[in-house]
């Protein structure tokens, strides 16, 4: 072999054992590269698992969320409230397979559609939101009832914008009013229309639930009104309502008969905003005994619309024991995680007592004025928020003597007259509460 191949040889050895390193440490960086991307692959899963699981406690801790008291607003109570069932108490329950069933059951004969309405107002505003949104529908020539509970969070057009997440039934009735909020309710109820219908705001249904016999109007609203605490969201929570209206009629319906009976429809109907009248409301009543209802707990069922399959819990709602769970489970919840009551108290008997000192300065001289201060007050029954009895019937007198006095400077008797019945209506009532 000569000495120019040898040296070829050479070179090409030192050449392919510099490829050969020139290889191994691109395969090393190559692999270091493919073991880091995997590493931040899987660092990243990591981190979105932990994010997720970060937003999911966030969203369960806001859907467990503010629990607004059954007066709420500046001149009022609020109480935030969590619940949950690993809350730890056992509150029996029974299971409604059916209300959650896209289901329509065919009668023949008048349906007559009654929209029960929870308004969301404050204090002394007229902020309308559709809280509580219930449909009876009676059917006289069955003589049986249906009750159709909406969320109030169920899509509808509201006229807002789309990404405003406005379009809910609830904002329909604060935005577009009374008849277009009913339109939809009875759209999305899948009836032809509302008949009728049945306002109140907060101190009017806690007025309600107090002349039913619950010890603690408050609390009993409190319960009804959670969103989490009763079965975990929205629908629950409106078929509790909708549970609550059917359990309370069964156990009073007897009564609306008779002089009791006209004591406590006039005394009901003056209690709330509503186009039903005595007249109609007996006649309704007539139609239904005639029929023999109720035969049985079956003439009066519930369905949540629109359909979603769910299984519904039904609670015993006539016995203040349920109640008394139900607020201990909340209870229990808070301690349980830490978490106190929050609570804004403020002095309701002190902002009536306030306005009536206003417009009794106004009382001689400027009779609207008095009008406009008190109007809405007594609309909404606001004295049925002062726990002290004796106050409260002193603020519900001074309410019926200014304003029904301002009415006849003003030369309205007919607006006097209705003050002044409202008034008697109310107390005819309560004198005659019943028993839970």
């Amino acid at each position: 072999m000569t000495k120019k191949k040898e040296e070829e040889k050479k070179r090409k050895g030192f050449l392919f054992f510099i490829y050969m390193i020139l290889f191994v440490v691109l395969a090393v960086v190559v692999y270091t590269m493919i073991f880091n991307q995997k590493d931040n692959t899987v660092i990243q899963v990591q981190n979105s698992l932990e994010d997720s699981i970060k937003k999911a406690q966030a969203d369960e801790k806001y859907q467990a969320g503010l629990l607004k008291a059954a007066t709420s607003g500046d001149d009022t109570n609020y109480t935030i409230i969590r619940v949950s069932d690993s809350a730890g108490l056992n509150v029996p329950y029974t299971i409604d397979k059916q209300a959650g069933k896209s289901i329509k059951r065919v009668f023949t004969g008048r349906r007559i559609n009654i929209a029960l309405t929870g308004l969301d107002s404050r204090i002394g505003t007229r902020s309308n939101h559709a809280d509580a949104n219930q449909v009876m529908s009676i059917l006289v020539d069955s003589g049986i009832i249906e009750i159709t509970s909406v969320p109030r969070d169920t899509p509808a057009d509201a006229g807002m914008p789309d990404s405003s997440g406005q379009n809910k039934l609830t904002i329909v009735r604060a935005v577009k009013g009374r008849e277009e909020y009913h339109k939809a309710l009875a759209e999305i109820a899948r009836l032809d229309k509302i008949h009728y219908y049945v306002e109140a705001s907060f101190s009017q249904v806690m007025g309600l639930i107090e002349f039913l016999g619950f010890r603690d109007a408050k609390s009993t609203l409190q319960v009804l009104r959670s969103r989490t605490g009763l079965g975990g969201d929205d629908f629950q929570r409106s078929y509790n309502q909708g549970q609550f209206v059917r359990q309370m009629f069964l156990k009073h319906f007897d009564k609306l008969d008779g002089v009791l009976g006209e004591i406590l429809i006039r005394g009901g109907l003056a209690l709330v905003e509503t186009n039903l009248t005595a007249s109609t409301v007996k006649d309704i009543v007539a139609r239904l005994k005639a029929k023999g209802f109720p035969k049985s707990p079956d003439d009066i069922s519930n369905r949540v619309r629109p359909p979603m399959g769910n299984n519904f819990k039904i609670y015993d709602f006539t016995s203040d024991a349920t109640f008394k769970s139900l607020r201990q489970k909340i209870e229990r919840f808070n301690t349980e995680r830490g978490m106190d009551t929050i609570k804004v108290v403020s002095n309701v008997s002190k902002t009536l007592w306030s306005a009536i000192h206003n417009s009794c300065q106004d009382s001689a001289k400027r009779p609207q004025n008095v009008i406009k201060k008190l109007t809405v007050y007594f609309e909404q029954h606001a004295w049925l928020q002062v726990e002290n009895l004796k106050d409260r019937d002193s603020i519900r007198d001074m309410f019926c003597l200014l304003l029904r006095n301002a009415y006849l400077k003003k030369k309205q008797s007919e607006k006097a007259h209705r003050v002044q019945e409202i008034v008697d209506a109310e107390k005819s009532l309560f004198n005659k509460k019943l028993k839970n």
